[in-house]
């Protein structure tokens, strides 16, 4: 058969794993005598690499998620007989006549199915659709969904898991994700990464390791970690292998740009240059040469995912090191394939946000790589028969789908399928487990929850999906997580708990309380349905950084002295869209605060609860959260603390208070929805304060004050009347020169003139703006 076969291939930046899938599944479909036709971007061909003889471009999508669900819409009405819905030259018209030669399609692994990278999963399913149009058998392999996946999204990959005849999926999250999306589906089934067995010998001969080589691969974004942080831990987890073991460094870069650099290869030089022992940095390399290369080190270490592929294939003693909930999802399957279980360390364990530096847990984890080093050598040599048979397996059984064009093929079996049918082992000890369970969560875990998250919503299923998700992403998985769900539709917020569920693995409980009697209501029923030691309000429209329950953990871990703890915000404006949530402008919340004080709190609420992470026991001294203010309710509760305790500040952008200034219905914010309660609870909560205070002590001084006061902002007021008057006076002016009403004497520009004055009036628009934001929001 002549088979078209999507990849992530000759991309302007070169990755090394995602050309190794598309070449091992090029030669495994070739060894089965079919023809394959790449489907290429036809950017780059990497590192002295060439560009295909033939290929079929790929239907590449625009960024913008708006533009995205347009360009896919507009296929659709292509395919549905509207050629005028796209312009005639779009590529859409030519790709179709190329796949129209071909009698099948597969669509490899590589940029996983995300909404990380959603343009990926439009692409696919884009060119399912136009396969399925054109009566064209689709076959989707090695692939992992998610774990990041908006509802939209969902349906999307729902739709494109439908149009394949076999689905492979190269970890259990994924085929879990799969069977929720299509449970009568006859053929989702665990496979193994696409490129195993890249850069192993040929034949049945086993690999010969250099026991004194290290083979470092790591990601050029450490994020969440700051930047310095992750160089100082890679550096210190580097150094501790290589002294415990004696092995020379080499470090393998994944991704960079053949011609310019960057990416993996810019951070490996900044590491080599910090690294107290030597160390080798290679160039960018094609994918057979970069995985001949880790897969002759006895000794693995890697931020990204394909060199855990490659490396527990040839029997090396493999460090995963996930960066995050992508990675852990990814890592944590290729170590499940080859047996070994809970054996990715995420990078975050080995960090100390306070020092910014590495973590004790550093020497513990080093010290339990190299002593099980003999061990896990000799199960990954025993396992690498099955692996590879596994994957053979796999392709004929793909080849036979293509040839039959039917769905014959059986479903996996069981709860927990395995690629290669290896049973699991624990890969660490029951002690550094423990150590490393508020990373990890191990499921026998007993240990208690170190942080209570109170998620309040009502009718806002998206903006929950994407909240319950952006807890799913924190790099300390120690939480427990109450939704409370204010009088809402009950069935919307059950069917997003459901869905992470598994994930969440018992974390998650879901109140639903009958009647609303207002949002501080909502927070202390999730406060008596917790236990943990630390609480923080998560409301269902706003997001964190992935680092901020670590950070702010740690800090009150530091700091006895604290009682809660702030971190800098960010607000995010964005809009709803019908394919999910756009984000229209970014900027720092009160960027003049230094720290929290009570000073600062008098005249407004200076953070909102996404802000702030706090100790249990305030609320045996302050009390719970004032029931009777329908709104406001934070800023008391906040006034409350500063006045007995002392509060720490964390200025990193670790929160994002997400805002829709034109929202409608319940998509709205509080703070624009019940702005005139606002202002009157506002007043409310101040005349409680200041009546005590006139009776003991007069009047006076109040008296004072407001007419200080009145006279300053007459002055003011003042002030930007004749700045207005200015400013009129020079658009006036701007305007005649633009018309060439007044002579040009100046020697300067109109344009220029034009585009200064524009830059000025902008920055002083958006300074007002921002000031006259409202700052609270409860």
């Amino acid at each position: 058969m002549k088979v078209a076969l999507l990849c992530d291939v000759d991309q302007a930046v070169y990755h090394v794993g995602d050309e190794a899938i598309a070449t091992m599944s090029a030669r495994r479909l070739r060894a089965r005598g079919h023809e394959v036709v790449p489907v290429s971007r036809r950017e780059k061909y990497g590192p002295d690499g060439l560009a295909p003889r033939v290929s079929i471009p790929a239907l590449t999508f625009p960024w913008p998620l708006v533009d995205r669900a347009r360009y896919l819409a507009e296929i659709r009405q292509v395919l549905a007989g509207d050629r005028n819905a796209l312009p005639a030259e779009d590529k859409l018209f030519f790709i179709i006549e190329q796949l129209r030669a071909v009698d099948a399609v597969v669509i490899g692994g590589g940029g996983s199915l995300t909404s990380r990278y959603g343009w990926l999963l439009d692409e696919r399913l884009a060119t399912a659709l136009v396969a399925r149009a054109l009566g064209k058998p689709v076959v989707l392999s090695g692939q992992s969904l998610g774990p990041e996946l908006t509802p939209a999204d969902r349906e999307s990959m729902r739709e494109l898991l439908e149009l394949c005849t076999l689905v492979g999926l190269r970890d259990v999250h994924s085929v879990r994700t799969a069977r929720q999306l299509c449970p009568s589906h006859p053929a989702l089934v665990q496979t193994l990464d696409d490129a195993a067995g890249l850069g192993l010998p040929e034949g049945e001969e086993p690999p010969a390791l250099d026991q004194e080589l290290l083979s470092v691969t790591l990601g050029g974004d450490g994020d969440p970690l700051p930047h310095e942080d992750y160089v100082a831990v890679a550096c210190a987890v580097i150094e501790e292998i290589a002294e415990r073991t004696g092995a020379r460094v080499e470090l393998v870069p994944h991704m960079a740009d053949p011609d310019d650099g960057g990416n993996d290869l810019l951070l490996h030089q900044e590491v080599a240059a910090r690294l107290r022992c030597p160390a080798t940095v290679l160039p960018i390399e094609q994918d057979t040469v970069a995985a001949a290369r880790t897969t002759a080190a006895a000794w693995v270490l890697s931020t990204r995912f394909h060199p855990v592929v490659f490396g527990t294939s040839a029997g090396a003693s493999v460090l995963a090191l996930p960066l995050n909930r992508y990675g852990r999802s990814r890592m944590d399957g290729a170590l499940r394939n080859v047996g070994l279980a809970g054996g990715a360390v995420p990078a975050a364990a080995l960090w100390d946000p306070v020092s910014g530096g590495p973590s004790a847990l550093v020497g513990p984890v080093v010290d339990a790589l190299v002593t099980g080093h003999e061990a896990h050598s000799a199960q990954l040599a025993s396992a690498r028969p099955h692996l590879l048979a596994a994957a053979e397996t796999w392709w004929e059984r793909v080849s036979a789908t293509l040839v039959a064009e039917g769905r014959d093929a059986a479903p996996g079996t069981g709860t927990d399928p395995r690629g290669a049918g290896l049973d699991l082992v624990q890969r660490w000890d029951p002690a550094l487990r423990a150590r490393l369970e508020p990373w990890t969560r191990a499921v026998e875990s007993s240990a208690g929850p170190s942080a209570a998250i109170i998620m309040r919503t009502r009718d806002r299923p998206a903006m929950l999906d994407r909240a319950v998700q952006d807890v799913l992403a924190q790099t300390r998985q120690d939480w427990e997580l109450v939704i409370v769900d204010d009088a809402g539709d009950r069935d919307a917020v059950d069917e997003v708990a459901s869905r992470h569920a598994a994930e969440a693995d018992g974390r998650l409980r879901v109140i639903h309380r009958e009647t609303s009697v207002g949002m501080e209501a909502a927070s202390n029923h999730g406060l008596r349905e917790s236990t943990a030691p630390s609480v923080v309000i998560h409301d269902d429209d706003d997001t964190w950084h992935a680092s901020f329950l670590q950070e702010t953990l740690a800090h009150l871990a530091a700091h006895p002295e604290h009682e809660a703890v702030v971190v800098r915000t960010l607000i995010v404006h964005e809009h709803e869209t019908p394919t999910g949530l756009v984000a229209d402008e970014v900027f720092p919340s009160w960027p003049e605060l230094e720290g929290v004080r009570l000073v600062d709190y008098l005249a407004v609420n200076r953070h909102v609860p996404i802000s702030m992470l706090h100790r249990r026991g305030v609320h045996d001294d302050v009390g719970p959260y004032d029931e009777s203010l329908p709104v406001v309710g934070d800023y008391a509760f906040h006034l409350q603390l500063l006045q007995r305790y002392a509060v720490g500040f964390l200025d990193r952008p670790l929160a994002q208070w997400r805002q829709r200034p034109s929202a409608v219905g319940a998509s709205r914010n509080s703070m624009y929805a019940l702005s005139a309660g606002h202002r009157h609870y506002d007043a409310e909560l101040r005349e409680r304060y200041f009546r005590p205070w006139v009776q003991e002590h007069g009047i006076g001084l109040p008296m004072f004050l407001s007419k200080n006061t009145e006279t300053h902002v007459v002055r003011s007021e003042e002030r930007l009347l004749e700045e207005l008057r200015a400013l009129r006076e020079e658009v006036a002016q701007l305007h005649a020169r633009l018309d060439g009403t007044v002579p040009a004497g100046t020697g300067r520009d109109p344009a220029g003139r034009s585009e200064s004055f524009v830059r000025r009036a902008g920055r002083r628009a958006l300074g007002a703006g921002r000031r006259a934001l409202p700052q609270r929001e409860s």
